[in-house]
């Protein structure tokens, strides 16, 4: 039994399938090597195989409108991506990069084809895929959209109860744990945000104590320059005087 067919077997993507199927798969799958930082894929490029993690891992990304990476998702051994360009025959939606060295089994368009059109129940492990891939996605959408909501509110209470890890070293036994994760970014954004709005109270306070300084010496400069004031300097200087020729 080889490598490769142990790996597809336990793969999520193709488990449960007979060994016949996996025996074929295997016969079709090219073994890839990635190197810390080289791209598997890139988004925008023509979608033409999928890939299954054997060792390592990657993560999937995508850029903001400042051109920033934003992290989608991480895989490691045993997880399949760009399954979906292969339907659709659509552009790639993410990119993908190798955290670390990676060994990955590719599987080519044409290949994969030959093979569903051989076997048709291999359609129902994608489709179970792509359920799950969807649940993550609502996961993440619903963790973001419930941070937002307490941020807008000044409520960052969240943030003490989620810690971060080096990037792709973390282990996440649910989707809400894995989508908590993968917003790391989001969170350390709002971490910068929290302390310059602290900051910038500290600034604030500080200038209005300035402000309250200079409009006292104001009121006392203003005070101390009416004839007013200084006929009662000259009063109380004469009562002084009258009291030190007492003496």
């Amino acid at each position: 039994m080889s490598q490769e067919f142990i790996r597809l077997k336990n793969s999520f993507l193709f488990k449960g399938l007979p060994d016949a199927v996996l025996e074929a798969l295997v016969q079709k799958v090219i073994r890839r090597t990635f190197y810390e930082g080289e791209a598997l894929m890139r988004r925008g490029e023509d979608g033409d195989a999928l890939y299954i993690i054997d060792q390592g891992s990657v993560k999937i990304v995508t850029v903001d409108k400042e051109g920033g990476e934003l992290v989608l998702n991480h895989c490691g051994p045993g997880e399949a991506i760009g399954e979906m360009s292969l339907f659709d025959k659509e552009p790639r939606s993410a990119g993908v990069i190798a955290l670390e060295e990676t060994h990955a089994l590719e599987l080519k368009q044409d290949a994969f084809f030959e093979l569903l059109n051989q076997r048709p129940d291999l359609a129902l492990n994608f489709i179970r895929s792509f359920s799950a891939r969807l649940r993550f996605s609502s996961t993440y959408i619903q963790k973001a959209i419930e941070w937002s909501k307490k941020i807008a509110e000044g409520d960052y209470s969240f943030m003490e109860q989620f810690h971060t890890g080096q990037t792709g070293q973390f282990k996440a036994d649910t989707d809400d744990d894995k989508a908590g994760q993968l917003l790391s970014a989001f969170f350390n954004m709002v971490k910068g945000v929290r302390a310059r709005e602290e900051n910038l109270k500290l600034q604030v306070e500080t200038l209005t104590l300035q402000i309250d300084e200079v409009r006292r010496r104001q009121e006392f400069e203003e005070l101390t320059s009416t004839d007013f004031y200084a006929a009662l300097k000259e009063k109380a200087q004469a009562i002084r005087q009258q009291r030190s020729d007492k003496k």
